[in-house]
């Protein structure tokens, strides 16, 4: 009996260490999988001139290359075409691998054996950080192009506050003449000076209580070249504002100068 009791009082205390060893706290030697390898981007057709550039149907699909089996794997669903955006689901950005990526422009793809290759753009791409890759006229100019490669640096916000970007993305506008950005509704430039192929960092700006009307104006003057008219904003969300189309016409059927803008 004696020895029977033992026994237990000694598996007891052999079950106490066993626990406390378990609930030891666990040191990781790297971080988890997804947050080493991943990060998140948002593509953005506002090229007018596509179709003449490319000599092909103004819709693209986006594929990036694997590395390991040196193919390439559909980034996007349905192409894009002029003025859409991917993902377009509200705040959303679709998952990429970091490191340096080769992603692929290729004309309304189904998969890599029937895509026909339009060119091929290469970025870095750094862990846990957010892009937006603007097509632009731009888009075959190695050097110019990497302007409309964005990183999003959103900004943390006050509940009175929203963050807004300004994109220059008109890339025949008129040589060395830049563009304000007035609001209607703070009767203030909130923008000035951009140049075509620019991009500004985000700024917090003061929640517009009601709609706004946000007016592109050449540099220094009241006079307009585009505005965007009746536009609302969620306190606290960033924003991107997209000065876009083709310079040179007013006419709606042309793809003419306007403003676009999409949420973060």
């Amino acid at each position: 009996m004696k020895k029977s009791l033992q026994h237990i009082i000694f598996g007891a205390l052999v079950l106490v260490l066993g626990l406390a060893a378990c609930n030891k706290e666990t040191t990781y030697i790297a971080d988890p999988v997804s947050s080493r390898l991943d990060a998140f981007i948002k593509f953005l057709h506002v090229s007018p001139s596509l179709a003449t550039i490319t000599g092909q149907a103004d819709n693209v699909t986006l594929l990036n290359l694997d590395l390991k089996s040196n193919t390439y794997s559909k980034i996007t669903g349905t192409p894009l075409v002029y003025e859409k955006y991917f993902p377009t689901t509200t705040n959303a950005y679709a998952t990429i691998p970091t490191g340096l990526q080769t992603i692929k422009f290729s004309l309304a793809a189904v998969s890599q054996k029937d895509s026909m290759e339009l060119f091929l753009k290469k970025v870095q791409i750094d862990a846990g950080k957010y892009y937006s890759f603007i097509i632009t006229d731009s888009i075959k100019s190695e050097t110019n192009s990497k302007a409309m490669f964005l990183q999003d640096d959103l900004l943390t916000l006050g509940s009175s506050q929203i963050g807004m970007r300004f994109v220059h993305a008109i890339w025949n506008d008129t040589a060395a003449k830049n563009v304000d950005i007035f609001s209607v509704r703070n009767n203030a430039t909130i923008f000035s000076g951009r140049s075509a192929g620019s991009a500004s960092s985000f700024a917090p700006l003061n929640y517009f209580t009601t709609n706004d009307t946000l007016i592109v104006r050449r540099a220094g003057t009241t006079f307009a070249l585009a505005s965007l008219n009746g536009v609302g904003f969620t306190p606290g969300r960033n924003y991107t504002l997209v000065y876009k189309g083709n310079g040179a016409v007013t006419t709606a059927t042309a793809k003419p100068r306007s403003l676009l803008i999409y949420g973060h």
